[in-house]
């Protein structure tokens, strides 16, 4: 039977994640008897995470709460909204009433959910160069063409950003939105500066654009400030995209969206025949997480100094066994960028390194929007033992020095 005839025409706009592929392709090696040493996931490390407390969490809440199995608001749990308002007005500095919070399934279901709303075919996105892949794939999927500005040390490079929009604005092309992750920033571990950022809020004010913040990594900070756009923002064109997938594991799939009156109404309209809410368990035990203090005691206490001594370790090694490569020196985030000598291609280079010594890494070409990038790797050191950090390190420099 021929299926593709019945393929609805957005259906060309999807391709697969450079990401699943890596996985994949690792899950096949580790069915062989392989050992692999994986510096590849987006993953906290579940030992940094206080598993035994959110077990017995989840035990008393399903024992006393018989919502806890039951459909919620598509909103989320009013509890939980409100206590996250407390949470981000004492950690981010910004005030946002509790009804404008929309508890979602993680981060991406957020970013999925606003593109929903916000994006036509051939509008244009304003990205970073290089992006979050999933985040450059949801908008692509619903037809937008993505723009990615470069980056340097400081962030997006503000200046071309104004060259690109005004650019873009003579050739008639409608910009929609500014996606921007502004600390430890997925690729490259970039914080942005506090000057970028006024300087991108002006940016997005001349050209009356939305900024859409995705502060996945704004709890996985080690030095340094780096004060949310949100609590900058005093018009309300930041849409803040959020996550406690970082803080609290992955697997619990509770994300949320602050997108001011009319946006966030559509959006709810959208979520309720899509999910219909964020998983109700997890929502409670997010919001016991935020009312017991586990988030100073179990991640500002323990956690970050953990993550902190692993990117210090990966950091260390790539000094020590590669002084002449380049490589980013994230702040915040879990991955550092590691680059390869130019012309080299990293694609091949990730599969070969995989292959010959058992250590995985993310090629960075997926991750930018123009084709370029071959010769970058995205290393995450939060996911690992130390003692993995650095024989993954010292593996991948022996390959590099037999291959360079």
């Amino acid at each position: 039977m021929d299926q593709i005839k019945f393929l609805a025409g957005r259906a060309n706009w999807i391709r697969g994640s450079a990401l699943a592929e890596v996985m994949k392709k690792a899950a096949e090696l580790r069915a062989q008897g392989r050992h692999l040493i994986s510096l590849s996931a987006g993953d906290p490390d579940p030992n940094l995470i206080p598993r035994e407390a959110l077990g017995e969490l989840a035990g008393e809440i399903l024992q006393e709460i018989p919502q806890s199995v039951m459909y919620t608001p598509a909103n989320g749990i009013p509890e939980l909204r409100e206590e996250l308002s407390s949470f981000l007005k004492k950690y981010e500095g910004y005030t946002t009433d509790p009804s404008e919070i929309i508890i979602t399934v993680g981060g991406t279901g957020a970013i999925d959910l606003l593109g929903r709303v916000l994006l036509d075919p051939g509008d244009v996105v304003i990205t970073e160069n290089p992006s979050y892949i999933n985040s450059l794939l949801a908008f692509e999927q619903l037809g937008a063409k993505v723009v990615g500005i470069p980056v340097d040390g400081e962030g997006m490079k503000v200046e071309m950003l104004e060259e690109k929009l005004r650019e873009l604005e003579n050739r008639g092309e409608k910009v929609k939105f500014i996606y921007t992750i502004p600390t430890g920033q997925n690729p490259l571990g970039i914080t942005m500066s506090l000057e970028r950022r006024k300087a991108l809020l002006d940016v997005a004010k001349e050209h009356d654009l939305l900024i859409v913040e995705d502060s996945a990594y704004n709890f996985m900070r080690y030095e340094g400030e780096a004060r949310p756009l949100k609590a900058l923002d005093d018009e309300g064109r930041v849409i803040v995209v959020g996550t406690f997938s970082k803080i609290m594991g992955t697997g619990f799939r509770v994300g949320w969206l602050i997108a001011g009156n009319v946006i966030g109404k559509k959006v709810l309209m959208e979520k309720s025949p899509i999910d219909f809410c964020a998983p109700t368990i997890s929502q409670y035990i997010a919001l016991e997480y935020l009312r017991r203090g586990y988030f100073e005691e179990y991640h500002l206490k323990r956690a970050l100094p953990g993550y902190r001594k692993k990117r210090d370790a990966m950091l260390n090694a790539l000094k020590d066994n590669l002084p002449d490569a380049e490589f980013t020196r994230p702040i915040a985030g879990m991955f550092i960028m590691l680059f390869l000598p130019e012309g080299a291609d990293g694609m091949a280079f990730a599969t070969e390194l995989m292959q010959e010594t058992g250590v995985v890494v993310v090629p960075g070409k997926p991750f930018y929007t123009d084709g370029s990038g071959e010769n970058a790797l995205r290393l995450n050191f939060s996911r690992p033992e130390e003692e993995e950090i650095l024989e993954g390190i010292e593996r991948l420099a022996a390959f590099y020095r037999r291959k360079f």
